[in-house]
């Protein structure tokens, strides 16, 4: 009786052992100790105008690489972002504007001055508002998200989105593509995901339907992201179509990417 019970004993585990899981495969972000960096520098006002620079990043909270290397690069963005709005003329940055935040500002703020001098009436303010925060975070990767809002005049203010991603131990830059193993392949499944958002046959020609397209292709957004549950993709106003259809972002699973993504080099 004793050998039939460890026979059958033997058998319920080895069936157990051998049956796969009816559990999904779980994606956990992994939290970080964090704090939002905040910089408001002058003051907007739509009667008197004015010049306006909001600043709400979030970073790493450590002494390590991790953060040093993070908080350089963002510090580094913010900064460019706001040269990049400093001369409408499209000059290079003023000596001395790449050095900090505040000199940007500066030069910001001078050449809002020196705009009002020649055209008194012209109404409102310049403004900028940078804000930044993690997508999502592994043992490997940090995700990030940079959005940029500048308003100098105009009919419609520059708003666009930047994603990053970080080693996760070093806080070093990496590029999305070292994720992916297979660019066709990506490129055939994001045409296909575009077209069903967007309701479009697979023989529709899409510039003929109004999209903007590189050299007569269709193209992968210039940002995209790695999330818990795919790949996100996010195509900013202007980039594959007019500035009035906005954003146009999907995102695509990653049961959809095996073999195209290499997902062990995220989780």
């Amino acid at each position: 009786m004793r050998i039939s019970h460890l026979l059958i004993l033997l058998t319920v585990i080895f069936y157990i052992s051998c049956t796969p899981s009816s559990k999904k495969e779980e994606v956990r972000s992994v939290p970080r100790a964090g704090k939002f960096n905040k910089i408001e520098l002058g003051k907007c006002d739509t009667i008197s105008g004015g010049v306006s620079l909001k600043v709400n990043v979030w970073e790493p909270v450590a002494t390590d690489t991790l953060y040093s290397e993070m908080h350089a690069f963002l510090n580094k963005k913010i900064i460019d972002r706001i040269n990049d709005n400093a001369d409408l003329s499209g000059n290079p940055p003023k000596p001395g504007s790449d050095k900090t935040v505040e000199s940007a500002f500066a030069i910001f703020d001078s050449n809002y001055k020196k705009f009002k001098a020649d055209f008194p009436e012209a109404p409102g303010c310049w403004e900028i508002e940078l804000k930044g925060d993690t997508v999502m975070t592994s043992a490997k990767i940090i995700q990030y998200q940079f959005d940029h809002y500048a308003f100098l005049g105009g009919a419609h203010p520059n708003s666009f989105r930047s994603y990053y991603i970080f080693d996760a131990r070093t806080g070093e830059e990496k590029n999305i593509k070292s994720f992916v193993s297979d660019t066709t392949a990506l490129l055939n499944k994001v045409e296909k995901a575009f077209r069903k958002l967007e309701n479009l046959a697979d023989t529709t020609n899409l510039e003929g339907a109004g999209y903007f397209l590189s050299n007569h292709k269709f193209f992968l957004p210039a940002n995209y992201a790695l999330t818990k549950e795919g790949v996100f993709f996010y195509y900013n106003p202007y980039e594959i179509a007019a500035y009035a259809r906005g954003a146009i972002s999907f995102t695509i699973p990653y049961r959809e990417l095996e073999g195209v993504v290499r997902k062990e080099l995220i989780f």
